[in-house]
């Protein structure tokens, strides 16, 4: 990309694989003079950033410190003030809020009334009635709960069987996510063509066949309107999306290939798939503190809808995840970037080195954007139900238009941020250099009509599935052998129903994981593409796959 000094282009023209002039692309031509030159002028200052920033530095600097050192402060704030809560949160668990007598309001199934003190938890018995209740065979049995709801009474012994079966369950469940989501990658080398086709019409399969179900269990509203959706994306994939299958097909088929050589990435799903977890309850036990400390007793589900501390530790919540996972999505780039190029070394320690440590405060910055706007987005979606309470319809309007213009500017911005980090984990820009360097590489090349083509998320999305259900079936199996009887509340088939769905969730959460390794792979491997266009099929023999994108990137220009 270094220009010699013989060969400096004109004002008007950029060097980006040829000599591009930049008046002639296409995005500029319908803009308004003023604005096309103020967006060429933007487009010449991503090229010159692209010219002057190596690939893959030997020594790269870290960038945007600020917002790591406001990042890591948030952190130890975080963990700091949930370590000094634990004792007020135990004491409120213990101690019983303020009584409430509740009552039965006459005889159910045989059973006299009986007083019952809410504690806030659920509810206990009143002291002051001892009587036992008889059901109506005169089995005599206690129930403990308000309004005739049943409290589970464990030993020490059931409630260590019953934990230990839900950690395997999750355990199971995890694991079966990343190895369901690894092999429907590792499918998409030898098959991509099932893969892809099965992803595009399962999805709309399973709507109506739901739709049908309820049909025939007499919902006919709510299953003729599943039928309908089902059939509109049957309509979508066939018409729609059809000419862009084949193209989807080979893209797929690239990205498991260089993932098949790159197994060690499921490591960064493992690590991700924890720590996410980890930091959403560690949020949760922070907020719950919080609204100890201000209000004096925990939020009851009662009043209105959110307190005022809400949206600051749901900042903090969203944030926080969105870190972990975009320190995972540069950390594929890397990896993806450097087979690519034919790195030399360990791909994947280069790249969390990178991912952890340089560009670490570009991946804060462009993540806080998106936790901003998402906050807002939360509020205004508040205020609109509130004005949906009180019958104000023009508050309501107002919010509602809000709600979508915020909900489209976040999803675009968290979107276009999967592909400037890219340029993070490549060259080790600023967050803002590197905005400058896409948005010049995506003008440039043509790869709006190749993003506009793809279907990846399509197959992502199934394998996310596809990973909840395999991380069901392993945690019951897994329940079925640790678990036991918990007392006649609670049957080892309960136990199994409850570890299935938390086996589903831990599932969904690592396979997901690793099924982003192929969006990630995907705009690695295109944005290199773009600057680099010949080794695609010179280092790496995807002759078909470079031939299509040279056509679509030609159309465009």
């Amino acid at each position: 990309m270094n220009l010699a000094p013989g060969n400096l282009p004109s004002s008007r023209t950029v060097m980006f694989n040829r000599e591009i002039d930049v008046q002639n692309l296409k995005e500029l031509q319908d803009l308004p003079e003023k604005r096309r030159e103020g967006r060429a002028q933007e487009i010449r200052s991503g090229v010159n950033f692209l010219q002057r920033a190596p690939r893959f530095p030997a020594n790269r600097r870290c960038v945007d410190l600020p917002w790591v050192i406001l990042f890591l402060l948030t952190v130890l704030a975080l963990i700091v003030f949930s370590a000094t809560s634990i004792d007020d949160l135990q004491k409120q668990s213990a101690e019983p809020a303020e009584p409430r007598v509740l009552a039965f309001q006459g005889d159910v199934d045989g059973y006299e009334p009986v007083q019952y003190v809410d504690d806030g938890f659920g509810g206990s018995p009143d002291p002051s009635y001892d009587a036992p209740i008889s059901s109506g065979d005169g089995a005599p049995f206690e129930r403990d709960g308000p309004n005739g709801v049943e409290n589970i009474h464990l030993s020490k012994s059931q409630a260590k069987h019953l934990i230990l079966a839900v950690s395997l369950a999750g355990i199971a469940g995890a694991f079966g996510g990343l190895i369901s989501a690894s092999l429907w990658i590792l499918a998409a080398k030898t098959c991509a063509s099932a893969v892809v086709y099965t992803s595009l019409y399962t999805v709309p399969s399973i709507i109506v066949l739901v739709g049908i179900v309820l049909l025939v269990a007499g919902s006919v509203q709510g299953g003729l309107i599943c039928c309908l959706v089902g059939v509109l994306l049957f309509t979508l994939v066939m018409w729609c999306w059809a000419r862009y299958i084949p193209f989807t097909i080979e893209v797929a088929q690239m990205v498991a290939a260089a993932f098949s050589e790159n197994l060690e990435m499921v490591a960064i799903s493992a690590f991700g798939g924890l720590l996410g977890p980890i930091w959403v309850i560690l949020v949760v036990v922070a907020y719950a503190a919080c609204e100890l400390k201000l209000t004096g007793n925990l939020s009851d589900g009662e009043g209105k809808e959110s307190s005022d501390a809400f949206y600051p530790f749901f900042f903090v919540c969203v944030w926080g995840s969105g870190v972990i996972q975009n320190i995972c999505h540069v950390a594929y780039c890397g990896v993806f970037s450097r087979w690519y190029y034919e790195e030399e070394g360990a791909p994947l320690l280069k790249s969390l080195q990178v991912a952890l440590g340089t560009s670490f405060g570009s991946i804060c910055q462009g993540t806080l954007i998106i936790a901003a706007i998402s906050t807002v987005e939360t509020a205004v979606r508040s205020s609109r139900r509130q004005a949906q309470q009180d019958g104000n319809m023009v508050g309501c309007v107002i919010s509602l238009v809000l709600e979508c213009f915020l909900s489209c500017i976040g999803d675009l911005m968290e979107y276009f941020n999967q592909w400037v980090f890219v340029l993070c984990a490549i060259r080790g820009g600023t967050f803002c250099d590197s905005v400058k360097g896409t948005c010049a590489m995506i003008s440039c090349s043509g790869m709006k009509a190749v993003i506009g083509d793809l279907l990846i998320d399509r197959v992502v999305m199934l394998g996310s599935i596809l990973s909840a259900i395999a991380g069901a079936g392993l945690a019951a199996l897994a329940a079925c052998l640790a678990a036991t009887d918990a007392g006649q509340q609670l049957s080892k088939a309960d136990i199994i129903g409850l570890c299935s769905l938390l086996g589903s969730l831990t599932g969904l959460i690592s396979g997901g994981g690793v099924m982003g390794i192929m969006s990630s792979g995907t705009k690695a491997i295109l944005m290199c593409w773009a600057e680099d266009p010949d080794r695609l099929h010179q280092d790496h023999g995807f002759e078909d796959v470079h031939e299509e994108l040279s056509n679509k990137a030609r159309e465009w220009k």
